[in-house]
């Protein structure tokens, strides 16, 4: 050609992918490797307008990938600041009104206390027995911030909730900064708004538990594990990797092997692209295995030698043989489903994209040989067939894969040509109006079913005002203004979220056992800790809420043990459930009363049943 210029095209090559010229003597500087394929080194520089061009060998032919402006872009201040701001938002819809559920949560939050009561950092117990299920990792946590910002003598929810509340903020800028590694700023910042805007976030960023932290810890060490695959030959990456082994290490201490498997599958993802492709794995040597383990092995050994120690192995034996691996063969806690259970799941956890899910994959999975998108579907897809062959399910376990699939959704907002996937899209937004159709008549439901004071102008306002929004974003999706639709989408999400946590469940008086039993116990002169009166015993009613509330001393008897223990000492008091109420009564010793002096009738959600609590004294 005239001039010397050279021709590359690759037929099917992948993402973004157009022909470009190039001219002779001019260079493109330092080497690179986008996505874990081997960049051509001091390729000429590209004539181009209005596109950022990366060069990469892919099917063993030389192509240049033009994207549009924002691969490998450096993250945006102002993309942060509105990231956490808005992440802090959601999440804070609960933290304080949502009074402590049953049961994961109170145990969580009970057994902390009792580690910043015992000053036992080690063992991990709820009342008088071992908790041996999870890693101390949350408790740890949880405690130095209850410790920094409060007095566990308050039980000071929040101070338990405010680690959650955190995580989910840093979960949404771990995954911008993944997204700014693969994608580039935009699709990384819409990736990541979107994310948090997922109502199984808000839930999770507002309660005490592990998922939250565990979602941080894995968005964490895809973000480094991003930045060191795409980092140029030669770069300084060092403090990348550590951070990469510390963010595993920190989701050990967590949640056990969640965080390393998740790792496992997407080097692995990236690993098999790279040998199907032929491309170079260069990359590899950045993750500095051995210095990894040794990071590993600082971080968790100290613990997991010393709590093998002091519950002589008890811990193993029932954390990896009856939790972890009764999880995988039976559904605990009546916590099963079938195979298909998380996908359908994941239209109501993850709200906002099912707008654009149906799309996205289309337009991704064709696509996989490029490496942002095989980084995602590598993280993703593994994971996802994992949690679906487990046994036991519960909605927010794959929430560690949603990061991934925000990415993805982000990629193709940013790239879409008006009109694509015109059936997909319909398919997208008719799911995503059903979700919010579903959730606008559960405010109305839940009220009516468990709220004493019934239905009001507040819940049909709320109902009425998330149902408009959801069909708002479903025709921007339809008429291919995709990003009104992700603003319209994320803010009914963020809607729903400060609705439900702070104007629907706390009118719902009926679900609120632990909170109404505390302040019927107050009301009386019987409330342990806010009236000094001594532990109380609870029959029929052993929620670990309860226990939470009242103290740790606080006693889960039977009608038997009760009547026992209630003349062992003047002044004490029983709570009683109503099916245990004649044992109790025909237990007492002849010539001894209790009399009935108060009582709430309400619903146990943890159990399902209908429950009417007595509290009960000495005649």
């Amino acid at each position: 050609m005239a001039g010397g210029l050279t021709h590359f095209w690759a037929k099917g090559a992948p993402f973004f992918v157009k022909p470009v010229l190039y001219r002779p003597g001019r260079h493109t500087g330092n080497n690179a490797e986008i996505g874990g394929f081997a960049a051509l080194p001091a390729l000429a520089k590209p004539i181009t307008t209005g596109y950022e061009t990366l060069h990469r060998v892919a099917f063993g032919v030389r192509v240049a990938i033009v994207v549009g402006k924002g691969q490998r872009q450096a993250p945006s201040g102002g993309h942060i600041i509105l990231i956490l701001l808005f992440a802090i938002l959601v999440a804070l819809s609960g933290l304080l009104t949502v009074p402590p559920l049953d049961r994961d949560e109170s145990r969580f939050i009970q057994a902390t206390t009792q580690m910043i009561e015992t000053g036992d950092y080690v063992r991990i117990r709820y009342q008088d027995e071992e908790r041996n299920k999870k890693p101390v990792g949350i408790y740890w946590i949880q405690s130095a911030s209850v410790q920094l910002f409060a007095d566990v003598e308050d039980r000071p929810l929040w101070a338990y909730r405010l680690p959650s509340l955190i995580a989910v903020a840093l979960a949404g800028l771990f995954t911008y900064f993944a997204g700014c590694s693969l994608f580039g700023r935009s699709a990384a910042f819409l990736g990541a708004v979107l994310l948090v805007s997922a109502p199984v976030l808000a839930g999770e960023g507002s309660i005490a538990k592990t998922d939250a932290t565990l979602l941080a810890c894995v968005c964490a060490m895809q973000a480094a594990l991003a930045r060191l695959i795409v980092a140029r030959e030669g770069r300084r990456v060092l403090r990348t990797a550590i951070a990469f082994w510390v963010a595993i290490g920190v989701g050990i201490l967590v949640k056990g092997p969640i965080a390393p498997m998740i790792g496992v599958f997407t080097v692995g993802g990236m690993i098999a692209g790279s040998k199907l492709t032929g491309a170079g794995l260069s990359w590899l040597k950045r993750l500095r295995p051995v210095m990894g383990v040794a990071i590993l092995a600082l971080m968790v050994a100290p613990w997991a030698i010393a709590i093998g120690i002091v519950t002589d192995g008890r811990f193993y034996a029932e954390a990896v043989g009856t939790d972890m691996l009764g999880k995988i063969t039976t559904g605990q806690e009546r916590h099963g489903g079938p195979f298909g259970y998380h996908f359908i799941a994941l239209w109501l956890m993850f709200w906002p994209a099912a707008l654009f899910i149906p799309a996205a994959m289309r337009s991704a999975i064709p696509r996989w040989r490029d490496g942002a998108v095989l980084f995602c579907l590598s993280w993703l897809l593994p994971g996802f067939l994992v949690f679906e062959l487990t046994s036991t399910k519960l909605p927010h376990y794959p929430m560690v894969l949603y990061p991934a699939l925000a990415l993805l959704i982000g990629a193709f907002l940013t790239s879409v040509k008006a009109g694509q996937f015109p059936l997909l899209r319909w398919a997208g937004a008719l799911l995503y109006a059903f979700v919010g159709a579903l959730a606008a008549f559960g405010i109305i439901y839940l009220a009516k079913t468990y709220s004493s004071e019934g239905v009001n102008a507040w819940h049909y306002t709320a109902a009425v005002v998330i149902l408009g929004v959801t069909l708002v974003a479903a025709s921007f999706s339809l008429r291919s203004k995709l990003i009104p639709a992700l603003t319209s989408a994320v803010l009914a999400s963020g809607i729903f979220a400060w609705v439900t946590f702070e104007g629907v469940l706390p009118t719902l008086d009926q679900l609120l056992l632990t909170p109404r039993l505390a302040e019927m116990l107050d009301r009386n002169e019987a409330h342990p800790l806010r009236d000094d009166t001594g532990p109380i015993a609870l029959v029929g009613y052993h929620e670990p809420s309860a226990v939470f509330t009242l103290g740790t001393p606080t006693r889960l008897l039977t009608p038997q043990e009760a009547a026992v223990w209630i003349i062992a000492a003047q002044g004490r008091a029983v709570v009683v459930e109503d099916r245990e109420r004649d044992a109790f009564l025909e237990a007492l010793p002849a010539g001894r009363t209790a009399v009935a002096v108060d009582s709430l009738t309400g619903y146990n959600y943890s159990n399902s049943e209908d429950m009417r609590l007595t509290l009960y004294r000495l005649k």
